[in-house]
């Protein structure tokens, strides 16, 4: 039960976004391509988010692809808008 417990405030935690209906889709994306990558290279850093996101993309070469993925720069920012 304890497991479940941690492993429901990692999804709760991870990658949280404004509450726009627009970013639960993203939000949803990010927790299946890096809820695995956060418990084997940041699990200390559970249930913070900001430190998790921070702990994720110190180790982007370590990330699975799908979750290294999440860390590449949107359309918008590679245009240099």
């Amino acid at each position: 039960m304890q497991m479940k417990s941690a492993r429901a405030l990692v999804i709760l935690s991870l990658f949280m976004t404004s509450p726009a209906l627009g970013q639960s889709d993203l939000r949803s994306q990010q927790q299946t391509a890096c809820e695995d990558d956060a418990y084997r290279l940041c699990p200390d850093e559970i249930p913070d988010e900001a430190r998790v996101a921070s702990c994720l993309a110190r180790q982007k070469s370590k990330l699975s692809p799908k979750c290294r993925a999440m860390f590449a720069p949107t359309p918008r920012h590679r245009a240099g808008h």
